[in-house]
């Protein structure tokens, strides 16, 4: 008698037990898929985005030689700092020697002419040829004193090396310079936002290197055309870099705020990525039914993703047992 008393209370339990369904479990004789949702919102956020580029000098600068001159010595060497109007070359001063040497014969030539000239033995246009000829030697000599100390135009640092001393300096510039603070980094932006931006706005740069690491900026150029193949123009920003940590050539990303605006948020785990393609998706439940629906994604907040295109506020998504639906799947939404 006990035995059907236990049989008799047990048997109501299993079978509730039994017919419980996890997300994303169907029932065998309907194919209704059991999921969890949550209502689309709209929320105010800021409105920062993101922009990856490659962090430059603010100024370059090549330290040449006026012709084929041979270096005397090198002064600095790669990684030096150096501040402007310091000598960082001295070329050899042999022409300049040479060229002296003709100059000087070249004005007692002139001289010469000139005193023929008084005295009727010498005609105005010797004069002149001979004065032209002096005027040219005397600027070619100028021109060499003067670049035999190569001094720098900015203060930098010295990040390039051509030459040693000895060498005939040729096409190649001998030095390099750079201004590294602060430092500039070019984004392209959608040329949607152009009247969003504004020359002076304010700017966070970060580099894989120092992770989270902020660097202050601004925008400091706006170029004043849009690229029609990508749709984007162009802005310069130039970030403060007083402890030279950002060095030319590390990828750097730039983070603008372009104000606070109302957009649709989803959790995270409701977002699709679609095999073989950068394409996200999520399944939209209405009446019991499923759409697979494609979505434009935005910035990521916490456990929420922001949604730009494909949803609107109010709608229920789906953000457990979406693993076996397709489009237009039946499901029983669970808590």
């Amino acid at each position: 008698m006990k035995r059907l008393v236990y049989l008799a209370v047990l048997l109501p339990v299993l079978a509730a037990g039994c017919s419980k369904k996890d997300a994303g479990e169907a029932d065998a004789k309907t194919d209704v898929y059991n999921v969890k949702i949550e209502v689309a919102q709209q929320k105010e956020i800021d409105r920062i985005y993101e922009f990856s580029s490659t962090v430059d000098a603010d100024v370059k600068n090549y330290i040449s030689s006026a012709g084929g001159t041979r270096i005397d010595r090198i002064m600095v060497e790669v990684g030096d700092y150096v501040q402007k109007g310091q000598q960082l070359v001295k070329m050899e001063n042999t022409q300049l020697l040479t060229s002296l040497s003709q100059l000087e014969n070249l004005k007692v030539e002139l001289d010469r002419i000139k005193a023929l000239y008084a005295s009727g033995g010498a005609s105005k246009q010797q004069v002149d040829q001979m004065q032209t000829q002096y005027d040219v030697a005397k600027k070619s000599a100028d021109n060499l004193k003067d670049n035999i100390y190569l001094t720098s135009p900015i203060s930098g640092v010295v990040t390039m090396r051509n030459f040693d001393n000895g060498d005939v300096a040729a096409t190649q510039p001998i030095l390099q310079v750079m201004k590294i603070n602060p430092v500039k980094l070019k984004i392209n932006i959608p040329e949607s936002f152009y009247t969003k931006v504004s020359k002076g706005m304010k700017v966070v740069a970060k580099t894989d290197i120092f992770g989270e690491e902020e660097f202050g900026g601004y925008i400091s150029l706006i170029y004043p055309t849009i690229d029609p193949a990508t749709r984007t123009f162009t802005c310069e920003v130039s970030v403060n870099n007083p402890k030279s940590k950002l060095k030319p050539g590390m990828f750097g990303r730039v983070e603008l705020n372009l104000g606070r605006a109302n957009t649709i948020m989803v959790p995270d785990r409701a977002i699709i990525k679609q095999s073989g393609s950068n394409d996200k998706y999520v399944f939209v439940e209405k009446n019991g039914q499923v759409e697979y629906r494609k979505v434009e994604l935005g910035r990521r907040l916490g456990e929420s993703i922001e949604i730009l295109g494909g949803i609107d506020n109010g709608e229920r998504i789906v953000v457990s047992g979406q693993s076996k639906l397709i489009d237009g799947s039946k499901v029983k939404v669970i808590k």
